[in-house]
């Protein structure tokens, strides 16, 4: 995975560039949107990013290339591209950097698959806008999209239009910029927060396929497994379900092209207003997207899962049993009758042995699911040996 690094070229502050260390009590907060980050000492910063370097990347796509990997995940930044959001038009320095790996990668024989948005837009939307509870963010997102889309009409298939989407209720301002006051409706405000981003995902859905009809769009979703899920009561299996479907409302939407009853009941249970529109109804409908990309972990809920990943960066307590991916995967085609991406099963690179197993007998479950049980698979991207910081 390739990540970005503030530098000097011009890059502005994002979203994820103003939380707290991980292992901060001050992240949770800031990430959940009780604490306003401006708020946080300067101490609980890694103000000069400590770990964080410049490496020679083309050397290491050549070196993925002698492993024998054919694809290669990388997350674009919209903060470099439009520092503030707002630009007509991209930074071109910033898009030529970005052609040059996209290069790179394709003379070694390497698919390129691009995630458009992971947690990160301009810090200043959500300073002048209050970030993704304005309907404003669906155009900037927009404008930001077919940039990149049109740029790489040629160069690159497969996209990812938001990752990890999930974990907005969970971690409301790393996922989409909400900050709550003590008189604010949170679930009001995370739920049209999504709305917006599911229009916005639907609307570059659409676009995409005017831009080159044969982009492939995917959703990414985080999903967990407990593998203590046989000890549970039939109380605590109600509320496991009930959590899990919560968590894929956003997969739901995005492949189906409308709101499962249950929401719809829920959200009018609780007199939430999202503002849905006609045109949202149709935009929904017409942007579905082409596969579901997936992130697997174990955890016995999924808030503890995003809290270990994000707030911990806890690797060896995430890592699930290999045939629980397999089930998941079963699950996952099950619901959907989409191809699959398996996109992460670990959060970091690490030496640890127990990564290194668990890669391997990842790998041996994936072919038993393929073979045995029929799924679609486009492929499977753990952690690349190398995290290459740019």
């Amino acid at each position: 995975m390739i990540r970005n690094i503030l530098s000097s070229n011009g890059k502005s502050l994002g979203i994820t560039d103003i939380l707290p260390q991980y292992g901060e009590d001050y992240r949770l907060s800031v990430m959940d949107g009780t604490v306003d980050y401006r708020t946080i000492p300067l101490g609980a910063y890694d103000l000069f990013k400590q770990g964080s370097s410049k490496q020679d990347y083309l050397a290491d796509i050549e070196k993925i290339k002698t492993m024998g990997f054919n694809t290669y995940q990388l997350s674009f930044s919209w903060t470099r591209l439009f520092p503030t959001g707002e630009e007509r038009r991209p930074d071109a320095k910033v898009l030529a950097f970005y052609e040059s790996i996209i290069d790179a990668l394709l003379e070694n024989d390497i698919e390129p698959i691009v995630s458009l948005s992971h947690f990160d837009f301009p810090l200043h939307l959500y300073e002048k806008y209050g970030a993704w509870k304005s309907r404003q963010m669906i155009a900037m997102y927009e404008k930001y999209c077919e940039a990149v889309l049109t740029h790489f009409k040629e160069k690159v298939t497969y996209w990812i239009t938001f990752k990890e989407m999930s974990a907005l209720p969970y971690l409301p301002f790393l996922g989409a910029g909400l900050h709550f006051d003590s008189t604010e409706n949170q679930e009001q405000q995370i739920w049209l927060a999504a709305h917006h981003q599911l229009i916005a995902s639907a609307n570059v859905v659409k676009l995409g396929q005017t831009i080159n009809p044969t982009f492939q769009f995917g959703s990414l979703i985080t999903i967990n497994s407990d593998s203590h899920q046989e000890n549970h009561s039939a109380t605590d299996a109600l509320g496991h379900e009930l959590n899990r479907r919560k968590n894929y409302i956003f997969t739901d939407v995005q492949t189906k092209g409308h709101y499962p009853n249950h929401f719809l009941r829920y959200i009018e249970r609780n007199q939430l207003d999202l503002g849905i529109t006609e045109e949202d109804v149709f935009a929904l409908r017409e942007g579905v997207v082409d596969f579901i990309a997936f992130s697997h972990y174990a955890a016995e809920n999924i808030q503890d899962l995003f809290t270990n990943k994000y707030v911990r960066k806890n690797v060896e307590t995430c890592l699930a049993q290999p045939v629980l991916l397999r089930i998941a995967m079963s699950e996952l085609y099950e619901r959907y009758h989409k191809p699959l991406l398996v996109i992460e099963t670990c959060s970091e690179v690490s030496d640890h042995p127990q990564l290194a197993k668990n890669i391997q007998d990842n790998v041996q479950e994936i072919i038993k699911s393929v073979e045995i049980d029929g799924i679609e698979l486009l492929g499977y991207t753990p952690f690349s040996w190398s995290d290459v910081s740019i």
